[in-house]
């Protein structure tokens, strides 16, 4: 055969062009295709339970030194260390996956772990309210998702009203995402239970004398093992002063991740009246959300340790109920059939440039009233 003749039968014989896929039910039939094994999943889950034990270990080492030996202040500061590390893991690693359902495949395992919310300040039962209803279903969307609302503080999304010192939201805003924490537990919840309204949304559920005397428990709790205990064993201002920094620095990495995942200059902001369920479902957190790849050989790994599944909020959204510890090979399954399939799968490239996105929508959000619905595409 010439090479003419050959090169028009490679022509006739190669594979049409991939043509990307937009239909949300092809783009549904995308993530179930990757769905993981059951095999696979109870791997995962046994995973996170170890991973479980030594977080509680950690605590209870770095508390101990912190609070009940007499060891030299600078071996009790990298006990404070400690118990900031420990308790953010507890936040990504046990409290979320409780919460969701994720952490073992009895429920009351699940509905007692997820009162370690409560034992660090916030309460479980808000929190499954704006976390699942409000910020699950409608993530990104201005009035529902009680997660971009921090006015009058901040300004996270086009359609939210605009104030003047906004403008500078992109450099004040840094310290006053360490205070959460302390407002949740302090104001926030409160608020909730005053107002029967969360992110300005109804909270749909009954406020009964129960459910008070559950929150208020867990705030005892708190108050027990992070005040007044270590008040039994040290002066007052070394108590107030390590609680304050720790409170502070957990409430830092955990907002901060959080926001990376969705505000972001590469992620969009839908309208309320767009529909996001069942297939349309799958469409609408790809949009809205972007994952945070950890390249680094030494940062990486730590980092997705003690994140848990934030760095992998994609598949986090599609199934809050698998362990977290599956979502780094399923996340990887999944942006494959996505690059095969033409499907823009958002990631940032590292933690610097995730925070740097931020940044920049920050900026943005603050200079002007007018703004786009999303970026282009981060991976």
């Amino acid at each position: 055969m010439s090479d003419t003749a050959l090169n028009r039968s490679q022509e006739r014989t190669s594979p049409e062009p991939i043509r990307p896929l937009t239909a949300a039910s092809d783009v549904a039939s995308l993530w179930r295709s990757v769905l993981p094994t059951g095999a696979e999943e109870a791997s995962a889950r046994r995973r996170l339970q170890a991973k479980a034990g030594l977080i509680g270990l950690v605590f209870i080492i770095s508390y101990g030194v912190l609070v009940l030996s007499h060891l030299a202040w600078p071996i009790r500061t990298a006990a404070a260390a400690g118990i900031v590390v420990a308790v953010i893991a507890i936040g990504t690693g046990i409290m979320h996956d409780a919460n969701h359902g994720a952490f073992a495949r009895r429920r009351w395992v699940n509905q007692a772990l997820s009162y370690t919310s409560d034992a660090l300040g916030a309460s479980s039962w808000l929190w499954r309210i704006q976390h699942h209803k409000l910020h699950h279903a409608n993530t990104n969307v201005v009035g529902l998702d009680g997660d971009i609302s921090l006015a009058p503080l901040a300004r996270l999304a086009p359609s939210q009203p605009w104030r003047p010192w906004y403008r500078a939201q992109h450099i004040y805003i840094w310290p006053f995402y360490g205070f959460m924490a302390i407002k949740n537990l302090l104001v926030s919840d409160i608020v909730a239970l005053a107002t029967r309204r969360l992110g300005g949304q109804p909270l749909g559920r009954p406020v009964t004398a129960g459910v008070v005397a559950k929150i208020t428990a867990g705030k005892v709790v708190h108050f027990g093992w992070a005040v007044a205990l270590p008040l039994l064993f040290n002066p007052w201002w070394a108590v107030l002063a390590f609680y304050v920094a720790c409170s502070w620095v957990a409430g830092s990495v955990l907002a901060v991740v959080f926001q990376l995942a969705h505000c972001v200059d590469t992620t969009e902001f839908p309208d309320a009246v767009g529909d996001r369920r069942r297939d349309e479902f799958v469409l609408h957190q790809l949009r809205t959300t972007c994952d945070i790849d950890s390249p680094s050989p030494v940062v990486g790994p730590f980092f997705r340790w003690l994140v848990g599944g934030l760095d992998h909020q994609v598949v986090h959204h599609l199934s809050p109920r698998l362990p977290h510890t599956l979502y780094p090979a399923l996340a990887q399954r999944f942006r494959d059939q996505c690059q095969q399939q033409g499907v823009a799968y958002r990631v940032h490239p590292g933690v610097w440039p995730a925070i740097r996105s931020h940044a920049r929508w920050l900026r943005q959000m603050g200079v002007s009233t007018a703004g786009a619905s999303g970026g282009p595409s981060c991976g």
